[in-house]
């Protein structure tokens, strides 16, 4: 009978190890944001940077959410023209033709999600 315990409970062991190695190997950070990086190859240079200019576009959007709508549209205009402009010197042209079409993507998947909810 003891040997019956032992085995139940080295099972159970065993399977609880295999769990946590699972979340182990879960990625840290946002996926999104590093095949996003993968897609626009962006070299050693510019990661730290874009990456900079994603965790400030987070922040702004976690202030968006407390302000009415017509604050949000006066801050948001100056915000994003800003934004605009250091992309375009941060990354090359395919690069920036690569992030407009992951905006239209974006964008477009927003509004399909909206019409659904309609």
């Amino acid at each position: 009978m003891n040997k019956i315990w032992i085995l139940i409970l080295v099972a159970v062991l065993s399977f609880n190890a295999q769990a946590a190695d699972k979340k182990a190997k879960k990625p840290k950070g946002n996926g999104a944001q590093a095949k996003l990086i993968a897609e626009l190859k962006l070299s050693d240079e510019q990661k730290p940077k874009f990456q900079a200019l994603q965790k400030e576009q987070k922040a702004f959007m976690a202030e968006q959410k407390k302000r009415s709508a017509e604050e949000k549209k006066t801050a948001g205009k100056p915000f994003y023209k800003a934004r605009n402009a250091k992309l375009k010197e941060l990354l090359t042209e395919k690069q920036l033709t690569q992030w407009k079409e992951f905006q239209a993507k974006q964008r477009a998947a927003r509004e399909k999600k909206a019409q659904e909810k309609k």
